[in-house]
């Protein structure tokens, strides 16, 4: 589902990097990867706009970066918005720093480039850094826009808080009157510091802005952490629409198992993933939703559980599935008979016979094939038993070892012929008539002679 590589383009050798996890802070997304030397490589985006790559070999501790990692949300590399934030940008090339500021200077506001170069405080000498926002902020003034001047002073002041500059013009008297404007959080400075309003705006607005302007897996993030701060039925369901809308099946499916393990009390989350995992036939997730949250399932769930193992037909590792056979058949034993015979045979196909035994020694509920197990768990290192142990094989279908059997027992009774005459059709069963006709004349001819 997720990218196990990915693919950055540069001058020489294209990168080939492993991402490692994603962080979303502000409007800044960044994808920690590794090369093969186990060089780390920064991928930074803003507002899911890919920007470029950057080796690091170490962050400043109270660069913006490290304060992303620390304060923004992670995800780890298979997560489903590291995917979409790496495919919607493919494909991704690495530029150097005059090409990262020409780059930015079409779609974004002066501001918003002031606010993208703090983001290379670790990578960038951060005297450049400074000098390319000043020159920013100058463009304004010369433009006579001190609004727009005063954003760009903002931005830096939260880059460069003790510089002297930053002190002064944020402090200018011709910006007193803008500085009480974001005191007071005016709605008409709101429409003009993009940003500001990003910082204050309600949880709703905030929505509605991001999905505005495309911004959907950054509205998605921010979902994701608003129902984990209140999970209400309301807030799931308006997400779930959201999850709908934009990621494939195994993508939500992925999404929802986050959700269970960080609220495995919410039952609506553990409700739709159970739908998601018998949807996609995936018996063991059904398996471990319904041990680990002792789900109580309904008709209609348990006819759908059904469905799914018959189909199955206990394909994968049967003896994974031994807790859920247990607690399934113990809340339902009438409804799961045929079920519980078929998942005996299977064990028996998997494992050795006195596994078997001990395995469903803890069910509750003893069935026929049970009690034959128990049987031939008693009987296999008894000599004289090695007849009855074969049939006991026959009947559920393990031929090889019944064959195994019933050469025991012909080469203890030579002269008996219901050995030889269940070899016949042992074979004739597996399709081998040599073999099958061969046992045939040998039971003829130890009739005979008897």
């Amino acid at each position: 589902m997720n990218p196990t590589t990915i693919h950055v383009k540069q001058q020489k050798d294209n990168l080939v990097l492993v991402p490692s996890r994603v962080v979303f802070y502000e409007q800044m997304q960044l994808v920690e990867t590794f090369d093969d030397q186990s060089e780390c490589h920064m991928l930074f985006f803003y507002k899911q706009k890919y920007l470029t790559a950057v080796r690091t070999t170490r962050l400043k501790i109270h660069s913006y970066v490290a304060r992303a990692f620390k304060e923004g949300t992670v995800y780890e590399s298979q997560h489903p918005f590291l995917q979409a934030l790496v495919e919607t940008n493919a494909p991704l090339q690495k530029i150097s720093y005059p090409q990262l500021k020409k780059k930015i200077a079409r779609p974004y506001s002066r501001q918003e480039q002031a606010k993208i170069l703090t983001f290379f405080e670790s990578f960038i000498p951060k005297k450049q850094l400074f000098q390319d926002m000043k020159s920013l902020f100058y463009q304004y003034r010369r433009e006579g826009n001190m609004s727009g001047a005063y954003r760009v002073i903002r931005v830096m002041r939260d880059f460069a808080p003790n510089n002297r500059f930053v002190k002064e013009m944020a402090n200018d008297l011709s910006y007193r009157k803008l500085a009480n404007l974001y005191l007071e959080q005016s709605h008409t400075l709101m429409e003009r510091d993009p940003l500001f309003k990003e910082a204050c705006t309600s949880f709703e607005d905030h929505q509605r802005l991001l999905e505005k302007e495309g911004r959907w897996i950054e509205a998605s993030s921010r979902q994701l952490s608003h129902f984990y701060n209140q999970p209400t039925p309301e807030s799931y369901q308006s997400y779930r629409a959201s999850l709908s809308r934009h990621f494939d099946c195994d993508s939500r499916t992925f999404i929802l198992e986050q959700m269970s393990q960080a609220i495995p009390s919410f039952q609506p989350v553990t409700e739709d993933l159970f739908q998601h995992y018998v949807a996609n036939e995936n018996v063991m997730g059904v398996a471990r939703l319904y041990t680990e949250r002792e789900l109580q399932l309904n008709e209609e769930q348990l006819n759908q559980v059904e469905v799914l193992l018959e189909r199955n037909r206990f394909d994968e590792t049967p003896d994974n599935l031994l807790p859920f056979m247990k607690r399934l058949t113990a809340q339902h034993p009438e409804q799961t008979r045929a079920l519980l015979d078929a998942f005996i045979i299977r064990l028996l196909e998997t494992m050795e016979l006195e596994q078997v035994h001990d395995s469903l020694m803890s069910f509750t509920k003893k069935s026929s094939l049970m009690r034959k197990v128990e049987r031939m768990n008693e009987i296999r290192e008894d000599l004289d038993c090695m007849q009855e142990l074969g049939e006991l094989y026959y009947g559920f279908q393990q031929l090889e070892k019944s064959i195994e059997c019933f050469q025991m027992e012909m080469e203890l009774k030579p002269s008996t012929p219901e050995p030889l005459r269940w070899l016949s059709k042992v074979y004739a069963d597996k399709q081998m008539m040599d073999e099958s006709k061969a046992y045939q004349q040998l039971c003829v001819d130890v009739q005979k002679w008897a």
